[in-house]
């Protein structure tokens, strides 16, 4: 066997696995999939993903957290931040559908992006604090904190376990 141009891969800086970790969690295609699981509540659709993504942020830090030594996390906390704050930034250029303006009214997604991760980042980024939070957001049941917290804990873990292997 001919080894020649095997190579090996090289490792990625702690900054981009931070990044791509957020990128892939806040992904729209994926949180809408998660959102999908949700017994319906009176916000459309596409406001649910959204919100289903904010919450994601949240669980990525708490995920930087537990995986990144302390004195990296900050730098670590700061790059995720980054791509989740670009993300929906870059959203806020286009003008919101009506049914999103709705709920969130005249500001730019952008900005209820913040406010989200924000609340959510006053427990800490606690799953099973920030789950309630999440209900009130979405006008659900406080009896759907048992339905949503199985399918993000899921998430979760999955994503941990990748962000362990490659950090």
């Amino acid at each position: 066997m001919n080894l020649l141009f095997w190579k090996k891969k090289e490792k990625q800086s702690l900054d981009t696995l931070c990044w791509n970790l957020m990128f892939r969690a806040t992904d729209p295609d994926r949180c809408w999939d998660m959102a999908s699981m949700f017994r319906k509540t009176s916000i459309p659709g596409n406001v649910l993903t959204c919100e289903t993504s904010f919450l994601m942020g949240s669980i990525v830090r708490d995920i930087i957290r537990a995986t990144v030594p302390a004195e990296l996390q900050r730098q670590a906390l700061m790059s995720a931040e980054a791509a989740y704050f670009k993300s929906f930034d870059d959203e806020s250029e286009n003008e919101l559908p009506q049914e999103m303006a709705d709920v969130y009214g005249k500001i730019r997604l952008g900005n209820v992006a913040r406010t989200a991760l924000s609340e959510y980042g006053e427990q800490n980024d606690n799953l099973l604090l920030t789950s309630s939070i999440f209900i009130h957001r979405i006008n659900g049941d406080p009896r759907m904190k048992h339905e949503v917290i199985p399918i993000f804990k899921d998430r979760q873990i999955t994503l941990r376990n990748a962000f362990a292997k490659l950090a």
